[in-house]
């Protein structure tokens, strides 16, 4: 008995110690080694490809597509031939395309030339002109005629006269405006014969060198912003088509008589020289007084920059911080100018510099010394040093008493011009004048016989840069770089001519302004065929600076920006040697193709993902562009599609009531997308082959014929979801399951939704109609595997229950051997629910605990965390639910130490991506003015504008209309706090974001320290698609305070930022290449007139008086 006792005793305790030992054991479980996270891994990408292909009807619809592109089952209703792709053929037939659309443009161009200065030739000058006896629609003033909207200008227009927009600081009674406004309404005639002649033709225009600018068709002016600000002399299609590119140094006195206003004015007067300068212009500024140098570091290591729109954003910063000092020693800057001219002529390389005009700007207040040393020495033509001479303009600045007579000889003696300003609002009008030295001339043969002192302001300067041309009598359509309409029609570029000024007893050394004929980038890019680029192919153009005319990544405002930035080629696709290849190929103008290895970019600009391109390119004729084509390696064939609408089963464009039938906004029909009544779906193709005869030219027989194939090819799966609803062996899969789809490059979206009852209908708003632009298609086509796309991430500051879905998509590939891939017609896919790839996830793992019994698996949600990431690091599945509202966020701000991880690892690698195409939208701060306001005393500005002789001799009554002196001085006498209102300014801008992307390891296992905190991290790529699932333990305190969370979002960069990138590419400035004719010098030129006397004739105290009498007037006015 004491044995038996004794063993049963002994039993019992072993039961006691063993059912302790697994207790301890599953209180301490560890997480999953790499081989258990890659079985699961292995396991999960079998299951969701089998789950996700019977879902979608991928297979069935494959083998669909396959055997509907078979000759032997052609009908007789539609059948496709697939024809080889040829990039060569292709962008060499592009490309004659496009010369023959801007031909016209240009013939229409020398039409309206011929015509304006024929009419501007037989104009007789009228001295004696007053406002009323000149006709015009004014863009700016309420009117009378008749305006109705036309869908080409996207505005209401009227085709029989043009409009005129005067600058707000010309006055609109002024003599010259009035001449040339009377002269050049002949050009009306022209122009609407050119529009009747050129059903593609947009604006065409006048600018004058006096301001005005005539556009046909008349429209109303659309301002932007407060104040139109807007000058035609000021836009960069007027300044590059008036003159030849130029070299430009522009020198600074900053010594220490010009501290105060005067230094004030020479800024502000630099800021506007720079907006006269275009792409193919190079520039930089020097300071001086007793030293000279350059007023931007970032650019002293090279003499000139090329003055595109980040130069000179750059330059005008850092003019802002130029004091006053020391004294003013010309020969030390003007030395230091000529000495940059010659170094840059030296070490000129890379296609850098205008090589042609030679431009000094001195800003000074004046000085005695006229360094004629230096110019005997370096620019005189017995000692030259430069290959052609330096023009000299020289600028007077301030209301000072300095002496200008040396100032004035420099201009003088070195072919320039001389001028003066006094005060702030003289400033545009001076610095417009240097524009006209370049271009233009306002007088006509016989106006200076009637000159008056009306005319000593910015129209008397005499034409210098544009001289040569204008004797040589040579004319070069230019087409000037992209920008945005200012009356609304988006981006586009400019072909210009000048006109001449040949009336009889003239000089013929002036031009009376420049003629321009708009086409947009998008009437460029409709050349392109798309149907043998395919979804993912495109077209392109640049110009001799490597600067994009079109493409695709050319992100075109919705809000009109005054200063759209010059955008590279490399900045618009991902940067890499082989790219850089291409570009100075197309910038040489060769006829060549490439096959290039590249990341490309999705639409959506969060993704990249590597593509196997074909590019093609070639010069288009008698433009400057060179042409270029993207074809990717899978569009080796395209459809070309031949049928007969009499025999289409009109059926088959009947909706369906199980399914949604969706079609792009494509017109299928001529301007269907603009159709009233239009549903989007196939129900609207089918009541227009009732209504419209089927030899309607008005079809689109390429689009409806691949539309009609792509419904007769997808109809047998209509049973297909009908048996797979009803099979029970399905019904686990179709739980979760939300919608099938079936999108096509025909432009379909198919939908089917499996519960109705319980998901409601679906609403298709939530998929991109146009196939072409979606960002989930275009990334499927690019993959031959499974795409898991994760929502757009939803506001982690808002409770939501909603439960996110998931998209799953694949390509649909035909062959035509086993493993070459000709095309892709289509994408399949499904939307399932978070819940179901979460359940998926976690009941995957959980089978293999038998086999592992003492690791941690996903259903452990408190010791595991288990997430899916997306080939770009976002979430797409967690097993936190306290996650999952995060599901489509970017992984580095959910879980930043892990992602950190992943990141250093090479599991993710990432892109650099400088968007500079951004615009940025600036919120201004509300404030508070307090004061009486019925004394408002004006600006310093607008008190140096008194001192102004074309003030008072042409603006006094036209002030008075437009400006409302008498609102200026007189308000309510009441004292208030006025609070200003929030504006919101839209400004172009530099944002920064990064593109993440799998790197070349494909599973990893670490630990990594938090300070007292360690956590293990396994993750390993599904095959799948493109999944990377990662098992982690707990985070901690630690790793949050430890990590930040990394950049991935766009963001405006910091000036430090966007300063370190200009420096930066200013030292090894991209390849570019000289295109345009050069004309600096003809021995014909006269230039005895160079320069303006003092423009204070009257005294200073005198008009000081005047200007007082007319503030103690307004206080009589309230009294």
């Amino acid at each position: 008995m004491a044995v038996r006792k004794k063993y049963r005793l002994l039993e019992m305790y072993s039961i006691c110690v063993i059912s302790v030992l697994i207790s301890v054991v599953n209180c301490s479980k560890l997480p999953p080694s790499l081989d258990q996270v890659s079985e699961w891994g292995v396991e999960l990408s079998t299951h969701l490809n089998f789950t996700v292909s019977r879902l979608s009807a991928l297979n069935i619809l494959q083998l669909n597509y396959q055997q509907a592109s078979l000759i032997q089952n052609q009908g007789t209703d539609v059948h496709v031939n697939f024809e080889p792709v040829d990039s060569r053929s292709i962008v060499s037939d592009m490309s004659l395309s496009l010369s023959h659309m801007l031909g016209k443009k240009m013939d229409a161009l020398k039409r309206s030339v011929e015509i304006a200065e024929k009419a501007a030739g037989n104009h007789t000058w009228n001295q004696t002109l007053q406002k009323e006896d000149v006709e015009y629609f004014n863009a700016n003033m309420p009117t009378d005629i008749p305006l109705a909207y036309n869908e080409r200008f996207k505005q209401d227009v009227s085709f029989n006269l043009s409009s005129v927009h005067i600058p707000v600081e010309i006055y609109n009674g002024d003599i010259q405006i009035l001449n040339g406004l009377r002269w050049s309404a002949s050009l009306d005639e022209i122009f609407e014969k050119n529009y009747e002649e050129d059903e593609e033709i947009l604006w065409q225009y006048f600018g004058s060198q006096s301001g005005f600018m005539r556009t046909f068709p008349a429209s109303r002016w659309i301002k932007h912003g407060d104040v139109d600000l807007y000058d035609v002399r000021r836009q960069s299609w007027y300044t590059q088509g008036s003159s030849s590119p130029k070299d430009m140094m522009i020198l600074v006195d900053t010594s220490g008589s010009t501290h105060g206003q005067a230094l004030q004015l020479m800024k502000v007067a630099v800021k506007s020289i720079l907006d006269t300068l275009g792409e193919n212009d190079f520039v930089n500024i020097a300071s001086f007084s007793q030293e000279a140098s350059f007023v931007s570091d970032c650019f002293n290591h090279t003499s000139f920059v090329q003055a595109n729109y980040r130069n000179k954003k750059k330059l005008a910063r850092d003019v802002d911080g130029l004091v006053a000092y020391g004294m003013a020693n010309f020969k030390v800057g003007l030395r230091f100018a000529f000495e940059q001219f010659q170094l840059f002529e030296r070490n000129n390389t890379n296609g850098m510099g205008a090589t042609c005009n030679k431009v000094i700007m001195l800003l000074t207040d004046g000085g005695t010394d006229n360094a004629e040393d230096i110019f005997k020495e370096y620019n005189w033509p017995k000692n030259k040093s430069l290959k052609a001479e330096v023009r000299v303009f020289t600028y007077a600045v301030g209301p000072t008493a300095n002496p200008t007579n040396a100032i004035r000889w420099m201009a003088c003696a070195n072919r320039g011009y001389f001028s003066q300003i006094p005060a702030m609002g003289a400033i545009r009008a001076r610095v417009q004048g240097y524009t006209k030295y370049l271009a233009t001339s306002f007088q006509y043969a016989d106006v200076r016989e009637h000159s008056t002192v009306i005319t000593r302001d910015i129209r008397e300067y005499i034409p210098v840069l544009s001289r040569p041309q204008v004797l040589k009598n040579v004319k070069q359509c230019k087409w000037g770089n992209i920008y945005a309409d200012h009356l609304g029609l988006g981006m586009m570029t400019t072909v210009t001519l000048p006109v001449y000024n040949k009336s009889e007893g003239s000089s013929n050394q002036t031009i009376l302004g420049v003629m321009g004929i708009d086409v947009t980038t998008k009437d460029l890019e409709k050349k392109a065929p798309k149907n043998k680029l395919g979804p993912n192919g495109y077209a392109f153009a640049i110009n001799p600076n490597g600067y994009v005319i079109f493409h695709p990544n050319l992100r075109v405002s919705e809000t009109y920006l005054e200063d759209p930035p010059d955008v590279d080629l490399l900045e618009v696709e991902i940067n890499n040697p082989d790219k850089l290849k291409l570009r100075n190929k197309m910038i040489d103008e060769e006829d060549d193709k490439m096959e290039i290895r590249t990341l490309v970019l999705s639409p959506s600009l969060k993704y990249v993902s590597w593509s196997n391109l074909t590019y093609a390119f070639t010069p288009i004729k008698n433009t400057s562009f060179s042409l270029g084509v993207s074809i990717p390696a899978y569009q080796s064939t395209y459809p070309k599609f031949l049928g007969n609408i009499n025999s289409f089963n009109q059926s088959v464009f009947k909706t369906n009531n199980d399914y949604q039938r969706k079609i792009a906004p494509w017109d299928y029909y001529k301007n269907m997308s603009l159709f009233e009544n239009m549903t989007q779906t196939v129900d609207d193709i089918y009541k227009l082959c009732l209504q419209k005869d089927s030899n309607d030219d008005n079809w689109n027989k390429e689009l409806l014929y691949q539309l009609y194939w792509d419904l007769k090819v997808i109809s047998s799966i209509d049973k297909y979801y009908e048996t797979i609803a009803t099979d029970a062996n399905t019904r686990e899969d179709l739980e979760g399951l939300m919608i099938a789809f079936v999108a096509t490059n025909g432009g379909l979206t198919q939908i089917y939704q499996h519960d109705k009852m319980e998901n409601e209908t679906f609403d298709s708003e939530e998929l991109e109609l146009d196939t072409w632009k979606a960002d989930y298609y275009k990334r499927a086509l690019n993959s031959e595997k499974f795409l898991f796309v994760p929502p757009e991430p939803q506001d982690v500051t808002k409770n939501y229950t909603d439960n996110p879905s998931i998209m799953v998509a694949h390509s649909i590939s035909l062959r035509d051997l086993p493993y070459r891939i000709k095309y892709k017609p289509a994408v399949a896919g499904v939307k399932i629910s978070h819940q179901k790839l979460q359940t998926e996830m976690v009941a995957i793992s959980a089978k293999r605990d038998k086999a592992f019994p003492f690791a941690l698996h996903c259903n452990d949600t408190e010791s595991l965390f288990c997430y899916l990431l997306d080939d770009g690091g976002f979430l797409v599945s967690t097993n936190q639910e306290e996650l999952v509202p995060q599901v489509g966020q970017f992984f580095g701000n959910v879980d930043p130490s892990v992602m950190h991880v992943l990141f250093n690892q090479s599991i993710y690698k990432r892109n650099r991506y400088f968007n500079y195409q951004a615009s940025c939208i600036i919120n201004t701060d509300k404030n508070v003015n307090a004061g009486p306001s019925a004394f408002k005393i004006p600006s310093i500005n607008l008190f140096f504008d008194f001192l102004s002789v074309n003030w008072w001799s042409s603006k006094f009554s036209w002030l008075y209309v437009n400006f409302n002196i008498y609102n200026w001085l007189v308000s309510e006498t009441t004292t208030y706090a006025k609070e200003k209102e929030d504006k919101i300014v839209i400004k172009s801008c530099v944002k920064m974001m990064y593109q993440y992307y799998f790197g070349e390891k494909e599973k990893f296992e670490d630990k990594f320290h938090c300070d007292n905190c360690t956590r293990s991290v396994r993750a390993v790529r599904l095959q799948v698609g493109n999944l990377l699932l990662v098992v982690t333990t707990p985070s901690c305190d630690e790793c949050l305070d430890f990590y930040e969370p990394l950049p991935q979002h766009p963001i405006p960069v910091t000036e430090e930022i966007e300063d370190e990138a200009i420096c930066s590419l200013s030292e090894e400035p991209r390849y570019r290449r000289h295109r345009m004719n050069c004309y600096d010098e003809d021995e014909r030129e006269d230039d005895t007139k160079c320069g303006s006397g003092s423009i204070l004739l009257y005294s200073k105290s005198y008009l000081t008086i005047l200007s007082l009498v007319l503030i103690c007037l307004g206080q009589l006015l309230t009294s």
